[in-house]
């Protein structure tokens, strides 16, 4: 488990724009300033979860799976992720440098039974 949130710990802006693209990453770069990412856990699978609250609130699932970044979002994306996904991962890894801990989140979570 630990070692799949030190995978998210050396992604680069790079890596975030060969799997999401440019206009997705800055979008999501922007959710993120905007302050928009509430409540971050972790899963026990190694991922993300978080809601966005931006002009609707949205659960947002960020994992690896089979080694691939893979991202689930109530905004429902036509492309493989969305910008609140990039927001989560930015969230996540600031969190990471300033030392902030982070929940689990709970196997009840309401998030899980959304996506």
């Amino acid at each position: 488990m630990i070692s799949s949130y030190h995978r998210f710990s050396e992604l680069t802006w790079v890596d975030l724009t060969l799997w999401a693209g440019k206009k997705i990453v800055s979008d999501g770069r922007e959710c993120f300033q905007r302050k928009e990412v509430r409540e971050l856990s972790l899963t026990k699978t190694g991922g993300i979860l978080a809601w966005i609250d931006a002009e609707e609130l949205f659960a947002t699932r960020v994992e690896y799976e089979e080694g691939e970044l893979y991202s689930e979002c109530t905004c429902h994306p036509i492309e493989n992720t969305c910008i609140h996904s990039i927001a989560v991962i930015i969230e996540f890894i600031v969190h990471l440098k300033k030392k902030i801990d982070i929940p689990p989140a709970k196997s009840n979570d309401r998030r899980f039974f959304l996506l």
